[in-house]
């Protein structure tokens, strides 16, 4: 039984040894894949993920590779020049010290601890003025309880306003060194023109000087005579319209009698003629 057993052992053996032997070959035969990119054990390359779905509700469209695209300059023939390196980095360092000085503009200088050249209210000599917008657009030193008590000097007028009350023109409220002005989004549309806001102290010291009306008498005297002017314009217009009306209505009566004079013929059958009633003309009519 013992011999028996260690036979069946080795034949058992022998098959093991055939049976690899024979799954060598087949893998020498087979051609390799390439093996993982990492250090990773990848024995199987991980799967591409699924596309998603086209939505069916989008309808027909074309699906372009934005990162293929290339700037065509709109189809016209723009010779390409390679920006020198140098002169890039000037211009960059050019607008960093633009916009540092459009932020130091903006700032708020400190206060000085010097009290003979700290800047004080105009009004109540207080050190505690407004710099936005008035001393750093108007450059007046005024303090936020004097700006209050004192609407008719430091109250802020817009465009319309200064035109209307004032007469000034446009050319001279775009002038900024004659009348500075603070520019504010538009509080009806954002899309609209922004807002121009003068100080009324600096309007009426234009308006009221030798260069444009002298003094307040004098816009008043500009002011009454552009009335009177607008409302001789408004009178001549009317009565020009009303000249035409009666020309009209004159012409259209004299048409009107014109074909109200018109005779219409009545005829009457008279043998081989047709004699009008009327006026007793006499046609020969000839029946077929």
């Amino acid at each position: 039984m013992d011999g028996q057993g260690d036979a069946a052992a080795e034949q058992i053996e022998r098959h093991r040894a055939l049976a690899r032997q024979h799954l060598r070959r087949l893998a020498a035969q087979r051609p390799h894949a390439p093996g993982p990119t990492t250090v990773r054990d990848a024995r199987t390359a991980p799967a591409a993920p699924p596309a998603l779905p086209r939505d069916k509700g989008l309808g027909d469209y074309i699906e372009f590779d934005l990162t293929r695209l290339r700037n065509s300059k709109g189809g016209f023939l723009v010779d390409e020049e390679e920006e020198d390196p140098a002169a890039a980095l000037e211009n960059l360092r050019k607008e960093r010290e633009r916009e540092k000085q459009r932020l130091r503009d903006q700032m708020e200088p400190g206060i000085s601890l010097d009290p003979t050249t700290r800047p004080v209210c105009e009004v109540c000599q207080t050190p505690d003025i407004q710099y936005e917008p008035f001393l750093r657009v108007f450059n007046v030193r005024v303090c936020h309880g004097c700006e209050r008590a004192h609407p008719e000097r430091y109250s802020l007028l817009t465009k319309t306003e200064v035109k209307e009350d004032y007469l000034l023109t446009d050319a001279e409220l775009a002038d900024g060194e004659l009348l500075p002005h603070l520019l504010k989004k538009n509080p009806h549309k954002s899309t609209y023109s922004n807002m121009m806001l003068f100080l009324r102290q600096q309007v009426e010291a234009f308006a009221f000087s030798e260069a444009k009306w002298g003094s307040a008498e004098g816009l008043d005297a500009e002011y009454a005579r552009r009335q009177t002017e607008k409302s001789r314009k408004r009178v001549r217009k009317f009565q020009q319209g009303l000249e035409r009306l009666r020309k009209r209505t004159i012409r259209d009566n004299i048409w009107q009698q014109r074909r109200d004079a018109e005779h219409t013929h009545e005829w009457v059958p008279s043998g081989a003629l047709h004699v009008c009633q009327t006026c007793g003309q006499r046609v020969e009519v000839e029946e077929l």
